[in-house]
C-alpha cells in the first residue's frame, strides 16, 4: 500500500509506457505490477484498476478524497450528486470532469436502478449525509432516509439483482452511544441523537444483508475524520483554524474537557478500500463492522492548543458548557481491524493535524488574494465538539 502511494503520482487511467523518460518509475511499476507485455506497456493491476465503483455522497468530504483516490488508482467512478456544491473538493478539482455523474438522492430509489442499468458496478460505497449535529435536528427524517432507508433499499435491490456487487456502508463511532471506552464492535449499539439512531438502523440493515442474505457488504465506524478540503466550518479542526486565520479566539460550545478519537481523512480512505478488497476475498468478512481510529482520547482543548502551535497564534480557547446532546467521551479499539484485516494507520493524528493545519493556511491565504469561494457567515455557531 505504501509502493501505492508513491507511485500514485505517476498514474494515468489506462496505460503506462515504458519509456527512457521515466526509468525510475517504469522500474517501480515492474516491481510492484510485474514485467511489461510484448509492446512496452504496464497495466496496472491493482485491485481498482478497471473497477467501476460507485460512489455515493462525491461531494462530501469522504466521498470527495474517495473519488480522488479511486481516480488516481485507476478505477471508472461513477458518482451519485444530489446538487452542486462548489465548496466541495469533487467540483474544486473538476473531478466532474473525470467521474461519471449522476444527479439525484441517494434515497430515491429510481435513481439507484437506473445508475445500476447504466453502470456495470463492481463496488459500491455509501458516504452519503456527514454528520453535522445542527442539520440533523433540523431535519431528522431527511437524515434517516439518506442514511437507513437508503441502505436498506439500495441492498435489497444488490441483494436481488447484483449479488456479487461488494459494498462498503459508512457507519460512525457515535452508533455506540455513551458507553464506557473503548469501544469494541461486540458492544451493544446505544444510540440517543437522531443521527446516532439514523446511522445505528443503517448499520444494522448492512449487518443483516451481511450475514443472513450473504450480501459482500461490511461497515466501518471510524472516529472523527479531519484533513483538508473539509468545508464544514461548525466541525472542530477547520471551524478552530478559520477563527484563528480570522484573528479571533476559539469558541467552543462545550467546556473543552470532552474527548474524542480520530482519523486522519487519506487514512480514512484507506480503511475504505482496503475493507472492499478483503471482502472480495473472505466471504467470512460479509456484515461485519470494524472500527478504525488512532485509539487515542484527546481533548478537545489540547487539539485548539496543538492547532494554535502549529500556526504560532497566541489565543486559549473560549469555554462555554452549554453542550448537552454529545457524547463527553469517545475512544475505539481497532484491534479487531489489526487482527482480521492487517490494518495499520499510514498517518498518524500528529502528522495528519499538522498536514491539516498547513492545508487550511493555504487556502485562507489564497482567499485573501481570490476572494472567498465560502461565505463566511458572521453569526455562525460556535464551534461543537467534532461529531
Amino acid at each position: 500500500m505504501r509502493l501505492r502511494r508513491e507511485l500514485r503520482r505517476y498514474r494515468a487511467p489506462d496505460t503506462f509506457t515504458l519509456t527512457t523518460q521515466m526509468p525510475e518509475v517504469c522500474a517501480l511499476y515492474m516491481v510492484a505490477i510485474g514485467k511489461p507485455d510484448s509492446l512496452g506497456y504496464v497495466m496496472a493491476s491493482n485491485f481498482w484498476f478497471g473497477k467501476t465503483v460507485l460512489v455515493a455522497g462525491a461531494t462530501g468530504f469522504l466521498g470527495g478524497w474517495l473519488v480522488r483516490r479511486l481516480l488516481d488508482d485507476g478505477a471508472h467512478v461513477v458518482t451519485l450528486v444530489r446538487s452542486h456544491k462548489p465548496e466541495s473538493q469533487f467540483f474544486m478539482e473538476s473531478m466532474d470532469t473525470r467521474a461519471s455523474v449522476e444527479w439525484g438522492s441517494v434515497d430515491d430509489q429510481r435513481v439507484i436502478e437506473r445508475i445500476f442499468e447504466r453502470h456495470s458496478i463492481d463496488v459500491f460505497f455509501h458516504a452519503a449525509y456527514g454528520a453535522d449535529v445542527n442539520r440533523v435536528l433540523d431535519e431528522p427524517l431527511e437524515c434517516f432516509k439518506s442514511s437507513a432507508l437508503s441502505t436498506w433499499q439500495i441492498l435489497d435491490y444488490l441483494r436481488k439483482n447484483r449479488p456479487t456487487c461488494i459494498s462498503v456502508i459508512s457507519s460512525t463511532d457515535k452508533v455506540y452511544g455513551n458507553q464506557p471506552t473503548p469501544y469494541r464492535e461486540d458492544l451493544p449499539l446505544q444510540p440517543l441523537h437522531p443521527y446516532e439512531t439514523a446511522k445505528a438502523s443503517q448499520d444494522f440493515a448492512a449487518q443483516s444483508y451481511g450475514k443472513i442474505f450473504k450480501c459482500p457488504v461490511a461497515i466501518t465506524r471510524c472516529g472523527n475524520y479531519f484533513g483538508g478540503y473539509d468545508f464544514n466550518f461548525t466541525r472542530l479542526i477547520p471551524g478552530v483554524v478559520r477563527s484563528i486565520m480570522q484573528g479571533e479566539a476559539p469558541i467552543l460550545r462545550s467546556n473543552g474537557r470532552f474527548t474524542r478519537d480520530f482519523l486522519f481523512i487519506e487514512d480514512a480512505v484507506d480503511v475504505q478500500l482496503l475493507l472492499a478488497e478483503r471482502l472480495s476475498e473472505n466471504p467470512a468478512l460479509y456484515g461485519e463492522a470494524f472500527n478504525f481510529s488512532y485509539g487515542e482520547r484527546i481533548e478537545v482543548r489540547d487539539i485548539v492548543r496543538r492547532i494554535c502551535r502549529l500556526l504560532d497564534a497566541p489565543f486559549e480557547p473560549v469555554v462555554n458548557e452549554n453542550s448537552t446532546a454529545e457524547i463527553p467521551h469517545m475512544e475505539l479499539s481497532s484491534e479487531k481491524a489489526r487482527q482480521h484485516l492487517d490494518w495499520e494507520p499510514s498517518h498518524g493524528f500528529d502528522r495528519g493535524l499538522e498536514r491539516t493545519v498547513l492545508w487550511y493556511r493555504d487556502y485562507f491565504s489564497q482567499e485573501l488574494v481570490r476572494g472567498p469561494m465560502y461565505q463566511v457567515n458572521p453569526a455562525a455557531p460556535e464551534i461543537p465538539v467534532s461529531r
